[in-house]
Order: C-alpha cells, then sequence, then structure tokens
C-alpha cells in the first residue's frame, strides 16, 4: 500500500526553517514509528536534509527521490531515485509488495504523490505554530474518508482511506 504520514497545524503548516514547526514532540515520534517500522520510507530532498532527522532512519528502508545526490558520507545509508516521484514510487511499491510505501515529505512530494496514495496517516497538532511551508489539507484530502480518529496530548491522529481514484 502507498501512505502518506504527516504532521500539520490546523492550518496546514507543515514546516518551518526546513524542519517542523513545533518542538519534538515523544507521542507524534511513537505514531510515526508505529506504522513506519519496518516499511519503507520515501521523501524528498528538503527532508532528507532536515537537521532534526536521523539519517537514515532506523529500521525502515530509506528512499531520497531528488534530482541531486544524497552527500556522499550517506550514500550506502540510503537508496537515492532521481526522475518522476510516482513513477518512483510505484516501482519501489512493486518490487517491493509485502510492504507499505510511507511517503514522509515534503510538501512538493505529498503533492507529487497525492493521485496514488491509498491511505493518509495525518497527525493534528494542538496550538499555534509559526510555519513557512503549509499544505491546503482540504484539498489534499478531498478524495478520502476518515477512517479512525483518537486523541492524543497534544494532537489528534487521524487515518484516511481513498474513496475516488
Amino acid at each position: 500500500m502507498i501512505c502518506s504520514i504527516l504532521a500539520a497545524t490546523n492550518l496546514g503548516g507543515i514546516g518551518n526553517r526546513g524542519t517542523l514547526p513545533w518542538p519534538k514532540q515523544p507521542q507524534d515520534m511513537s505514531w510515526f514509528r508505529e506504522w513506519t517500522l519496518n516499511q519503507i520510507v520515501v521523501m524528498g530532498r528538503k527532508t532528507w536534509d532536515d537537521p532534526k532527522m536521523p539519517k537514515p532512519l532506523p529500521e525502515r528502508i530509506n528512499y531520497v527521490i531528488s534530482s541531486t545526490h544524497v552527500d556522499r558520507e550517506y550514500q550506502h545509508l540510503v537508496r537515492w531515485a532521481p526522475g518522476d516521484a510516482v513513477e518512483n514510487i510505484k516501482q519501489i511499491q512493486k518490487s517491493n509488495p509485502k510492504q507499505n510505501v510511507f511517503v514522509i515529505g515534503g510538501k512538493q512530494l505529498y503533492e507529487a504523490t497525492e493521485p496514488i496514495v491509498e491511505r493518509v496517516y495525518l497527525t493534528r497538532m494542538k496550538g499555534a505554530w509559526f510555519a513557512d511551508t503549509r499544505m491546503d489539507l482540504e484539498r489534499y484530502l478531498a478524495c478520502f474518508r476518515i477512517r479512525s480518529v483518537r486523541p492524543g496530548t497534544n494532537c489528534t491522529y487521524e487515518i484516511w482511506d481513498r474513496v475516488l481514484f
């Protein structure tokens, strides 16, 4: 299954200055780990370059979709996939049918791959956080129906399934 997993403010804020807009949230990190562990994570170059993100994410197959090569020191830790994001992700899924493929950011990759995503894992962060990168969540989720909602301490966890392709 091809999935997206993201966290956003109520106004769709997903990033600020190359990282998350809010301080580290252990509960949200556990949610992310729960779903992505032993799966495949696919990210864009800016997400890979986030200084707060472990490189690579442990116990997952890590792909970076970018026209720019990953730094030489990380080339043995991550798989680089240049070219069309949608075609790359379809091929990754086809080559790994027993694992889920999770798009983990950033904005351009979320938007480019929305037509092939079957499920969205969305954390809605409570509070007001400044974000210089936003997504139109209403538009992004227009072809999905909410499957479940689980309250968290500082957020709400939602799972959305695609209803229209």
